[in-house]
């Protein structure tokens, strides 16, 4: 499979231990043997992201997966994660996976807000905050991790490279709006749709994620955008890519989902989880109008402008 091998030879690349840690793998302490981490929904992306680093990485090394929720074990982001967690278990049963369980209440996340804007600026709309700050709270890696025992205690991921699956809903038809596209203009309304996505994704993702995450001291890396990855799946036709007369969850990316089969994991395969950005509802956290009218705190930033777009 010509994208299973171009995102395994990706991930490789980014992941080399021995190039991370400059060779000196003794540097390493116990509480770092999870070098590398993945911001894990439980999702396809994702999926297939960790089933390749347990390809890639020595098995003594444990693989942390953080994820965010603001709506504790009900969030499905969270019963996604869970999900993942058992099929890599199945998959890879000598690797130790660790699922970090980073937790927030939206009610105390205002300062933490305003820092965060300051982050993703020029970017201002609810839609970046919204990702900008789920982004940094899995940077963090402070979270929660439920023991084999049964114990659940409080662990802060060392990782210092985390993975991210950016680009792979924009040049796969992820998105909703592919559909749209498709059903309205057909291949040649969608091909123009998912070029666009991925020659303003540096504007419109790239800063403002890196920003978000850097933050905290981590690299972020993104397999999805590796010029061998974007150029194998150039040259492969559009319908083979997806076929988005089937249903949700099985036409969208369909061309992950067979590589994502061929990789070990099965339940992803047939996924329907919404390939969306993180969001929370409006009703339960902070109005972002509010935000951008208030002093930064932040020397040399302003908070005049205008406030987010809907």
């Amino acid at each position: 499979h010509r994208v299973l091998i171009a995102l395994r030879e990706s991930v490789m690349l980014r992941t080399n231990v021995n190039i991370l840690y400059q060779g000196d793998l003794n540097k390493l302490k116990e509480a770092e043997l999870a070098p590398i981490a993945i911001l894990f929904s439980g999702g396809l992306d994702s999926m297939i992201l960790a089933a390749l680093l347990d390809q890639c990485l020595d098995s003594k090394w444990t693989i942390d997966l953080l994820n965010v929720s603001f709506d504790g074990q009900l969030a499905p982001d969270r019963v996604s994660s869970l999900a993942g967690l058992k099929e890599l278990q199945r998959i890879s049963p000598l690797r130790r996976w660790r699922l970090v369980e980073i937790d927030s209440n939206l009610a105390n996340l205002k300062e933490e807000s305003e820092h965060v804007m300051s982050l993703i600026y020029p970017s201002n709309t609810y839609m970046d905050l919204n990702i900008g700050i789920a982004l940094w709270l899995a940077a963090s890696g402070d979270g929660w991790v439920n023991g084999q025992d049964g114990d659940r205690y409080k662990h802060k991921s060392t990782s210092r490279v985390l993975l991210v699956g950016s680009g792979a809903d924009e040049q796969c038809a992820g998105y909703g709006r592919h559909r749209t596209k498709y059903r309205v203009g057909g291949w040649v309304s969608l091909d123009e749709e998912m070029r666009l996505d991925v020659q303003r994704i540096w504007k419109r993702n790239m800063g403002r994620d890196d920003r978000c995450i850097s933050d905290h001291g981590k690299e972020a890396r993104f397999p999805f955008l590796d010029e061998s990855v974007i150029r194998t799946l150039l040259e492969i036709p559009l319908w083979d890519i997806a076929k988005l007369d089937e249903p949700v969850g099985k036409g969208d990316k369909k061309i992950l989902r067979e590589g994502c089969k061929a990789a070990g994991s099965t339940r992803s395969c047939f996924s329907a989880k919404a390939s969306n950005p993180v969001w929370f509802e409006n009703s339960k956290g902070i109005k972002p109008q509010e935000l951008w009218q208030q002093p930064s705190r932040e020397p040399g930033v302003s908070r005049q402008r205008g406030g987010p777009q809907a």
